[in-house]
């Protein structure tokens, strides 16, 4: 049976990450921690891979992307993107698939540092801020989609709040005032963001903020197919819909053909990301564009500049979301 590293962690009594900065040779390691590794990795007989550790000083050439949806056409355009970068700069790229999962983006972490990529791009990652430390330590890392304060990670993002609060504007300007919000799961920060520019929104316009016009989504397309049953279903309901994400407004919107609302004339709908088939379909969407796949191709840059100039140098860029008006909104009618 092969001995892994989470066999050693276990039977030495501390966390996988630990032995990793063991093996390593990290220094923020206490001696009686370090000791109790090192006889645990003795008594196992456990032997790390030593290919992969014969291509440290050498670079692996590979950089790991890890995403929450793949299937979302949002993260795959990003990826595209990314592994446009990589490849004019003779890199490779692991892709990880954590499907919304705080344990998957664990596991998917300990493979690239266990494989030895040089580097990984994490986009919208869910773990909190204190584990994203912890990975840090161990290897080069860049967080883009997420907005990170004081913790020394190289971030790349851009102000969901405002980008939430243009498209409120818009719809408010268009004289809309039962306006519905599809909000996103609650242990994102984006879709929290979010949900703060809805509210700021109501609020610098004098609007009420009435709970029952706000649904809790899941960014998926059955997530804003289901939501307009529930609008429908209020004895005052909205005359516009602001939704997370552009996932949700087809879902809403095609939901909304099924029952014979008409979008604009009956029912505006304004989403957020801008993702390609939001031009495509009819009518086509009104959404914030979030630059994803800008936001992809800078983070892969930095950390590309990071491990080619060795340098622990921390960068925050912030980049802007823009309002693209078409087809699915109007005046209340």
């Amino acid at each position: 049976m092969r001995i892994t590293i989470k066999d050693v962690a276990r039977e030495a009594g501390v966390s996988h990450m630990t032995v990793s900065r063991v093996i390593n040779k990290k220094t923020n390691i206490s001696e009686k921690t370090r000791f109790r590794v090192l006889e645990a990795i003795r008594k196992l007989g456990y032997k790390p891979n030593t290919i992969a550790r014969s291509l440290v000083m050498k670079k692996t050439r590979l950089i790991g992307m890890i995403v929450p949806d793949i299937n979302n056409p949002f993260f795959s355009a990003m990826v595209r993107g990314t592994e446009k970068v990589t490849h004019e700069n003779d890199y490779n790229t692991i892709l990880g698939d954590t499907e919304g999962s705080v344990r998957n983006e664990a596991s998917y972490l300990d493979l690239m540092v266990q494989r030895m990529v040089d580097g990984v791009v994490l986009a919208a990652p869910r773990m909190d801020d204190a584990q994203l430390i912890q990975y840090r330590e161990l290897i080069p890392l860049v967080v883009i989609d997420r907005h990170i304060e004081n913790t020394g990670i190289t971030h790349v993002w851009a102000n969901n709040v405002e980008g939430a609060r243009r498209g409120m504007e818009h719809l408010i300007g268009l004289g809309h005032r039962r306006i519905g919000f599809i909000s996103g799961p609650v242990n994102v920060q984006v879709s929290l963001m979010r949900e703060e520019g809805y509210r700021k929104a109501l609020e610098t316009r004098d609007i009420s903020f009435d709970p029952d016009l706000v649904i809790r989504g899941d960014f998926l397309f059955e997530g804003g197919y289901k939501s307009l049953d529930k609008f429908l279903g209020l004895s005052s309901p909205p005359t516009g819909v602001f939704c997370s994400n552009d996932i949700m407004a087809l879902g809403l919107l095609k939901r909304a053909k099924e029952r014979g609302v008409n979008v604009p004339g009956d029912l505006s709908i304004v989403g957020f990301d801008n993702i390609e088939l939001s031009s495509l379909i009819s009518p086509p969407l009104t959404t914030v564009h979030h630059p994803i796949i800008e936001m992809g191709k800078t983070g892969v840059r930095l950390l590309l500049n990071r491990i080619v100039q060795d340098t622990n140098e921390v960068d925050e860029v912030r980049m802007k979301n823009d309002l693209i008006v078409r087809e699915s909104t109007a005046g209340p009618g």
